[in-house]
């Protein structure tokens, strides 16, 4: 009987769309971390989800705000032909940023109308109404670091999550420009979803001649995002398998908590596979980070569309810096990508390249055998 540890990106566009499996064949239980854009559910996730058979989520997470993660989650939702029982959601929402706690009753009976009416945000009185287990784990308050280390790893369904972002400064951070965005917008504070047209004819720019030495010695400057330092991000255990997760988290953050769980550049921590944050900008991926893991395969989820993710500094540094031997599986094969499949490259600095498989764009699923 095969048990395994199996990641798939889907089409998300500019965004992510992640979907765990793990398990037995006869056992198989899943997660599901963002959903894209709209188009994402309506294109891609519903399909995946009937063809899968997947009638139940352990954990469904929603990293942070921004529209190419939660667009596709809120049509999810909303959509009143899907069966799909959500055993836990992660989502930090307006009052979360508040250090206020959001508990959703589970009896049909009880009177709700007071917290939704409390909600400005869209999806939060979605989540009250489909009456499903809000941040439970974290006693309906914020999911955010804890101040000891062993209470950031949480057991959900056979997994072990070790949670590293964000802390309670990065959510202070985000609430001013919040509740700008929700002013602008004349709702109540409580949403901060990224209202861009994306435009799908945007030309390519031309590439000039790539120096992957000179792009790697680039000067790090950190992402200064308010709504990417509040990504969720965590380390997902199963079978001594370990997959880092990491939204569009901060490298700050990330490497901060890293060390805190005992990880060097003299003894990184080993990762099966890194779901590199914000796709591939150079502003989150930074050269001590990839210094800090030993990782086998690196996932980029993006088509290139409207950001140009993923940059070639944060590519040029996961090849110089990020781990002989390794792979990267890239979702999409694009212009801003499949010249990093270069023989000469790929022996120099020892690393792979995997695109997707004809006609398959968006999708790449990266597979592991449980270690005993």
């Amino acid at each position: 009987m095969t048990d395994s540890l199996e990641v798939t990106m889907l089409p998300a566009k500019e965004g992510d769309c992640l979907f765990i499996r793990y398990g037995a064949d006869d056992d198989r239980k899943a997660v599901l971390i963002d959903g894209g854009r709209a188009w994402t559910y309506k294109n891609a996730l519903k399909k995946f989800l009937a063809d899968h058979g997947v009638a139940s989520l352990e954990l469904l997470v929603v990293t942070h705000v921004d529209r190419d993660h939660i667009d596709g989650i809120l049509s999810l939702v909303n959509d009143a032909d899907l069966d799909l029982e959500v055993k836990n959601i992660w989502f930090n929402t307006w009052s979360h940023l508040n250090g206020e706690r959001v508990v959703v009753a589970q009896e049909e009976e009880d009177d709700l109308e007071t917290f939704g009416a409390k909600m400005g945000e869209e999806l939060s009185p979605l989540i009250v109404d489909k009456g499903w287990r809000w941040n439970e784990r974290f006693t309906g308050g914020a999911v955010e670091l804890a101040d000891l280390p062993l209470d950031n790893v949480i057991d959900v369904s056979g997994l072990n999550i070790t949670l590293l972002s964000p802390d309670r400064e990065k959510l202070e951070v985000l609430k001013q420009k919040w509740k700008k965005e929700c002013e602008l917008a004349g709702i109540t504070p409580g949403a901060l979803v990224e209202d861009y047209v994306v435009d799908e004819d945007d030309e390519i720019e031309a590439f000039g001649p790539i120096n992957i030495e000179e792009l790697a010695a680039e000067p790090f400057e950190s992402d200064d995002s308010q709504a990417n330092g509040s990504s969720i991000a965590f380390i997902l255990e199963y079978g001594k398998r370990k997959v880092l997760l990491a939204g569009d988290a901060h490298a700050d953050m990330l490497e901060t908590q890293l060390r805190g769980h005992g990880a060097t550049e003299d003894e990184p921590l080993v990762v099966d596979a890194f779901k590199i944050p914000h796709h591939g900008s150079k502003a989150n991926i930074s050269k001590t980070l990839l210094e800090l893991l030993n990782c086998q395969h690196f996932l980029v989820s993006t088509n290139g569309n409207y950001f140009k993710h993923p940059d070639d500094v944060a590519m040029a540094r996961i090849v110089k810096f990020g781990t002989a031997g390794s792979m990267i599986h890239f979702n999409y094969k694009t212009d801003h990508n499949d010249y990093w499949d270069n023989r000469t490259w790929t022996q120099q600095y020892s690393y792979g390249v995997e695109y997707p498989k004809e006609d398959s764009d968006g999708f790449m699923t990266v597979c592991f055998e449980p270690i005993e």
